[in-house]
């Protein structure tokens, strides 16, 4: 009786690891997936169709989906509403929700440990070192997860800064040229690749199914995060809203992303000289001292070696 809670804990993860291997691991953004949802109504299954499932979608995943929505129930509600803003802003890798997310936090939290502690008791180690090593475990189940999420973030904000400018200067040529807002917006989608165009893409697509541009071009800032982003948003609101020339709104801020970007590129390039100090100091001095001194060092113990 007393190996049931591990035997539970081991077959749970199991089942996790083995709905894990059944996600595709998608290379790009699943942006271009959400707008299909979109565009397609959902068809309902018939019970035939529902047979040829694989017994993954028909059993594994509802298992692991009750076990989600349980943690969700007792998790705090803005725990949960910062990891969905999370989630989102990483452009929800592998499709997951939050969902998906806390079941694999809590196998990680609970599955390291357990296999640890399996492996440890097979060895016949000190419980104390058991202890320690299943606690250290469980905290990195606990921080590793964040912290790829973070990672997830940061890398898609930073593919939406280098893009930004360039995307900038086609939307302020395309109004220029006398295309609408809307109709640059499309141009930029079907002529730019990346985060930044696929989310005008969708920006467009909830615009076709009633959503006012206001609330579509804020919820795309929410999703990415960036706050130049923000700023162009909200002066092509206020620009919209007060009949203001788009063209020169875009222009001005084109020149201010740009700005804003050669500032960032100097103060890494300032702090550059002080990062490279510690690689000098650990590696590259000694080294120039053993090939300076090293002679030096020879033939002084030659010389009082004869005397």
């Amino acid at each position: 009786m007393e190996q049931l809670p591990i035997l539970f804990l081991f077959t749970f993860l199991v089942l996790l690891l083995y709905n894990l291997l059944q996600v595709r691991d998608h290379k790009e953004d699943n942006i271009s997936e959400r707008l299909q949802r979109i565009r397609n109504q959902t068809v309902s299954q018939t019970p035939g169709e529902e047979l040829n499932r694989s017994f993954s979608d028909r059993v594994i995943k509802p298992f692991l989906e009750s076990v989600g929505k349980s943690l969700i129930r007792l998790a705090p509600e803005e725990m949960i509403s910062n990891l969905e803003n999370k989630i989102i802003m990483a452009g929800r890798p592998r499709d997951w929700d939050v969902n998906n997310w806390l079941v694999m936090e809590a196998a990680l939290v609970l599955g390291l440990p357990v296999l640890i502690l399996l492996t440890y008791i097979q060895l016949r180690i000190d419980i104390r070192s058991i202890i320690l090593v299943a606690g250290a475990a469980a905290l990195i189940g606990i921080l590793f997860p964040n912290m790829s999420l973070n990672n997830k973030i940061r890398k898609r904000q930073s593919e939406v800064m280098k893009t930004l400018p360039d995307i900038m200067d086609l939307l302020t040529v395309s109004v220029e040229a006398g295309l609408s807002f809307d109709s640059a917006l499309s141009r930029v989608a079907e002529k730019m690749p990346g985060t930044l165009a696929r989310e005008f893409e969708v920006v467009l697509q909830e615009m076709k199914v009633g959503k006012s541009k206001k609330d579509a071009l804020y919820q795309m800032s929410d999703r990415i995060g960036v706050q130049d982003f923000r700023s162009f948003v909200s002066a092509v609101v206020q620009a919209e809203q007060l009949g203001v020339s788009l063209g020169k709104v875009l222009r001005i801020q084109s020149e201010q992303i740009r700005n804003n970007r050669k500032q960032i590129i100097q103060q890494k390039a300032m702090k550059a000289p002080v990062k490279m100090l510690i690689p000098m100091v650990v590696f590259i001095f000694p080294t120039i001292f053993i090939v300076i001194l090293g002679p030096v060092v020879i033939n002084l113990i030659d010389m009082f070696s004869k005397k």
